[in-house]
């Protein structure tokens, strides 16, 4: 997971009732929805894969597609986290009273130290947190098992995918975190291109980064090679070329209802649509493969699209108050979310599995998820929220400096990782 789509604008903020502001509870709802579709995935890969299928008169459904798929929960991450920051920047490029100041000011409304420091405190707080508990863990013999000097420090500064052995060494889903952060780090850059040439060249160029990326690895067989930088860039750039232009062109409101039904839909088709192909995976693994990142693309995009026009019926179902907190928490989800179910028969939430069944991965559910959502609304409240709140001009109280606090707390995290 991405690190997950995370709004500058969410802390404290109420679900919204009014027609014309619906969107913030909306979009923080898709969250909710992308990190449960991912423990769903990671829960039933961790109970062993069983089959799942319903009876439904003399035919049967087969689900196992729909829970296999999960890892599209990532993909609705990475567009939805270009979709919010394109709108934000839109707002405030779109406030200016004119195109003066430095050239990040010019061309997204801020200078970037600002909006540096702003996900800085959006990401860093919580993700140091489950670092620090998966450390304790790992010296406890209870977890994995302690990480090195350089693996630590990779991890601190969210940059351990440079090395393939340190991309999952301490969690199995922060292996999407840095790229996340990286195309935070870019944003500003592709935003100015967005600003100055739209948002389809930015898209064009995304795609064409990562085709040619996957063209070197057919070429030199280093797999990894694409894993460095591209992962995902493409679908980055498309939720920033949507943003963008729903921000500027809010759909009415049924125009709005067809593209979010529709965009649902072909998301959910995704996994009957592709499952039965072989050798599908990003662009040119094979004549029908290539077109799978255009579907979820144009699918999670038409949806996102949906709303944030006009409010229409299908809003509810990410709008409602219950779906809004899990949003909240959503991040915290994500990064709990895999040693709790790796941790659980240790923990004694579940009992050992001994076979492979429905019914081991529906024990596994029942105390993993209680427990996921525990400690994520603890993270929220005790690291993501204070620290967001720190970041407002002339906060006060002990986090009053929360970016010191950050650089003393990963010194510390190294030296424990160097002593022991």
């Amino acid at each position: 997971m991405p690190a997950a789509a995370l709004p500058d604008a969410s802390v404290d903020a109420k679900p919204a009732t009014r027609t014309d502001t619906h969107h913030v509870a909306a979009l923080t709802g898709v969250r909710a929805f992308a990190a449960l579709w991912v423990l769903l995935f990671h829960s039933w890969l961790n109970a062993g894969s069983p089959p799942l299928a319903v009876a439904l008169g003399a035919h049967v459904l087969d689900l196992r597609p729909l829970v296999e798929y999960g890892w599209l929960g990532l993909d609705v991450f990475f567009i939805l986290s270009g979709f919010l920051l394109a709108r934000q920047a839109v707002a405030r490029v779109d406030a200016l009273p004119s195109r003066t100041g430095t050239w990040c000011e010019r061309h997204t409304g801020e200078r970037y130290w600002p909006y540096l420091r702003r996900r800085i405190l959006r990401v860093y707080p919580a993700y140091y947190a489950c670092v620090t508990a998966l450390v304790v863990l790992a010296l406890a013999g209870l977890y994995r098992s302690v990480p090195g000097v350089v693996d630590m420090a990779l991890h601190l500064v969210m940059s351990h995918n440079l090395i393939e052995r340190y991309i999952v060494s301490l969690n199995g889903v922060f292996w999407t975190l840095p790229f996340e952060w990286h195309f935070y780090l870019l944003f500003p850059f592709m935003f100015a291109l967005l600003d100055r040439r739209g948002g389809w060249v930015l898209y064009a160029i995304a795609v064409a980064i990562v085709a040619l990326t996957k063209l070197a690895v057919i070429a030199t067989g280093d797999g990894y090679a694409q894993v460095l930088v591209t992962i995902r860039l493409d679908a980055f750039a498309a939720g920033m070329a949507m943003g963008a232009w729903s921000a500027r062109r809010p759909p009415r409101r049924y125009v709005a209802a067809v593209a979010f039904w529709t965009g649902l839909a072909l998301l959910f088709a995704t996994p009957w649509v592709y499952a039965g192909m072989t050798n599908v995976g990003h662009y040119m693994d094979s004549l029908r493969g290539w077109s799978r990142p255009f579907w979820i693309q144009a699918a999670v995009t038409l949806m996102l699209l949906g709303l944030a026009g006009e409010r229409h019926a299908g809003v509810a179902l990410f709008a409602n108050r219950v779906v809004f907190a899990l949003g909240l928490v959503s991040y915290s989800i994500y990064l709990w979310h895999v040693p709790i179910i790796e941790l659980a028969p240790r923990m004694g939430l579940v009992p050992v599995r001994t076979t492979v069944s429905a019914a081991a991965w529906g024990r596994l559910l029942l105390g993993a998820v209680p427990a996921t959502l525990a400690v994520a609304v603890i993270s929220y409240r005790l690291f993501e929220r204070p620290f967001q709140r720190a970041g407002r001009a002339g906060a006060r109280g002990m986090l009053r400096h929360p970016i010191s606090w950050l650089v003393g707390w990963a010194a510390v995290m190294e030296l424990v990782v160097a002593l022991a």
